[in-house]
Order: C-alpha cells, then sequence, then structure tokens
C-alpha cells in the first residue's frame, strides 16, 4: 500500500508539473509565402549555392525540418510543429501564401519574436 501510494503521488507530481509547463506555451501560426521568400527558405539556399532544383524535390516533412532547424538555430525550441492546407486557391505572385499554414508551439518567451517573423498568435 506504501508503494501505491508513494506511485500515484510522484505521478501527480510529474502531471503537474507538465500542466505547468504548457500553461508556459502557446501556438503561433504563420501562413508562407511563394517563390521561396520566407527567411528559413532564403537561409537555406544560401547555405546550399542557391539550389532551388533540390529544395524543390523535398517532401513537406524535410522541408518543415529545415524550418525547424532554422528556429532552433535561432535559440526557438519549436516543442509541436503541425502543418494545415487551408486555402482552396491562392494568387501566383511571390508576396501570396503558398496555400499552406505552419502551426508552432512554442514558449511564452519566444512569441515576440515569432511575432517580429510574422507569425500570429493562434
Amino acid at each position: 500500500m506504501k508503494y501505491f501510494l508513494l506511485s500515484v503521488i510522484l505521478f501527480l507530481g510529474v502531471f503537474f508539473q507538465a500542466c505547468k509547463e504548457d500553461a508556459n506555451r502557446q501556438w503561433v501560426t504563420i501562413d508562407p509565402i511563394q517563390c521561396m521568400g520566407n527567411t528559413w527558405e532564403q537561409d537555406w539556399l544560401e547555405k546550399n549555392n542557391d539550389d532551388y532544383e533540390l529544395y524543390s524535390k523535398f517532401t513537406d516533412t524535410k522541408k518543415l525540418q529545415i524550418f525547424e532547424q532554422y528556429f532552433e538555430n535561432l535559440g526557438i525550441l519549436i516543442y509541436k510543429l503541425e502543418q494545415s492546407f487551408p486555402y482552396d486557391a491562392t494568387c501566383a505572385a511571390c508576396n501570396c501564401p503558398r496555400g499552406d499554414r505552419i502551426h508552432c508551439y512554442i514558449s511564452e518567451n519566444d512569441i515576440d519574436q515569432m511575432l517580429s517573423f510574422g507569425f500570429r498568435i493562434q
């Protein structure tokens, strides 16, 4: 019985710590633009000899890894990363959304920096 109670107390402590950590996190979103005009894409191109052709062959998963790595290199840890496709149609101009939306679950301490990149609080 003693070990059972100790296990329950330990579980509750871990559970409440996880809840506390979630309380200090927030979802932010961005609608990336076309023509490789996003900062994480421009950074990748700069580091990879402007190899547009190679980047265009990457899967969405690989592109999200590049996205996540870019922000981690800036000191922003993304706890959860999701992608959705809210648009039925987009325009072809380079400043138009490309059709997807990226959702990031981050520390509240990083919100101002993400807002400076064009993210919105979800």
